[in-house]
């Protein structure tokens, strides 16, 4: 498997010098310096996405990139299918496969912070599984803290939250029902109305709790566990003024809005758009319940790596929007060429297009090669 590792502070170990302190002159008559090895020979890639991605890929920091990998086995049934080690010598970034979705874990380092350092998450990684009863089981039996119960929920879905180890927030679900988007707001209506203190409550059956209003606008059997146009993961992300960010998504990468649910106060309570192959889902922040954006919080621990059929124009595109430039389009040793773009709410995109098919061999070594050239630290 090679390696698509868009992150940022990754790419600084072999795209920027190391110092310490000012560097001091050197009389000595330097040594003929030795002929570079010849870079590893690449084919043309056959796609600009390769095999086995879509649009977007999530990529998670954390502290501890190994124990991280070990966990999503057992949680989520993860496989591994690679990982790189930094120079040294520990494991700095890891792909891996959870049902069809690909997943980047990356070591906190270089002014990246994972959820443990930030305090909190501006994303949801939302898991579409056969059984939620079962995968929130197995996740809590690993050592996952459970954060919401799982319940069925008015869109359709049953649904909770789990926070694992590292602190990444896991919205495990099975779609349950089919329902039409009117149905869909006539549950959501009944959902938040406010409570009607004067009337009458049902008794509910004994040992049972009462069913919610909303279950009284019935919908069909699911089809699937995964709802259609959806995969195993999708983003969840937390962002100020949702509305205005909907529309930098759009100018700045095409997205297409599907769903938006208003709250009673006019916030965003939950929006869907496609992007290429892939779904995002956002919401406006609601501290009081604990959703936080990135700006709110100080960063993001989570990125999203984008890839399109031209890095070039959707990077243009995108900074012409008002992302802003945080590294500049390069051809990278990976065989993508990449740069990377802060939007307004805060998360880092790694635009990147696959150029270049690669062995994980072939990658080590240029990676060594390319780290070779930096100047040395100075002290």
């Amino acid at each position: 498997m090679q390696i698509r590792n868009a992150l940022f502070s990754v790419s600084v170990l072999v795209l920027a010098p190391v110092a310490c302190g000012t560097p001091k002159a050197d009389t000595a008559t330097p040594e003929p310096a030795p002929a570079p090895a010849p870079a590893p020979v690449a084919k043309p890639a056959a796609k600009p996405i390769p095999d086995g991605f879509f649009s977007i890929t999530p990529q998670l920091t954390v502290k501890g990139v190994d124990a991280a990998v070990d966990f999503y086995a057992k949680a989520f049934g993860a496989t591994k299918v690679y990982s790189m080690a930094g120079p040294d010598g520990k494991t700095m970034h890891a792909e891996v496969k959870i049902g069809d979705s690909i997943v980047f874990v990356d070591e906190e380092m270089n002014g990246t912070k994972s959820p443990l350092t930030l305090g909190g998450t501006p994303a949801t990684l939302m898991l579409y599984v056969a059984s939620a009863d079962t995968t929130y089981a197995t996740a809590t039996a690993a050592g996952a803290k459970a954060e919401m119960p799982l319940e069925d929920q008015f869109w359709g879905d049953r649904y909770g939250h789990v926070v694992d180890p590292f602190g990444h927030r896991w919205a495990i679900s099975t779609h349950i029902e089919e329902l039409t988007p009117e149905q869909t707001q006539q549950r959501a209506a009944l959902a938040f109305a406010p409570a009607d203190k004067k009337a009458k409550k049902a008794k509910p059956a004994k040992g049972k709790p009462a069913e919610p209003a909303w279950k009284k606008i019935a919908g069909t059997p699911a089809k699937s566990p995964i709802p259609d146009g959806y995969h195993t993961v999708t983003l969840a992300l937390v962002v100020p003024k949702a509305a205005e960010i909907i529309d930098f998504y759009k100018a700045a990468f095409g997205a297409v809005e599907t769903e938006r649910m208003p709250s009673p106060d006019g916030k965003i309570m939950h929006a869907g758009l496609d992007l290429g192959t892939s779904k995002l889902m956002l919401s406006d922040e609601f501290p009081e319940m604990g959703a936080k954006s990135a700006l709110t919080l100080g960063g993001s621990p989570v990125a999203l790596h984008f890839y399109v059929n031209d890095a070039d124009a959707q990077f243009n595109k995108a900074t012409s929007a008002g992302g802003k430039a945080a590294m500049p389009l390069t051809d990278m040793f990976w065989g993508d060429r990449y740069g990377g773009v802060i939007d307004p709410a805060g998360f880092f995109w790694g635009v990147a297009t696959h150029k270049e098919d690669l062995t994980p061999e072939q990658i080590g070594e240029r990676m060594k090669a390319a780290m070779a050239q930096q100047p040395k630290p100075t002290t």
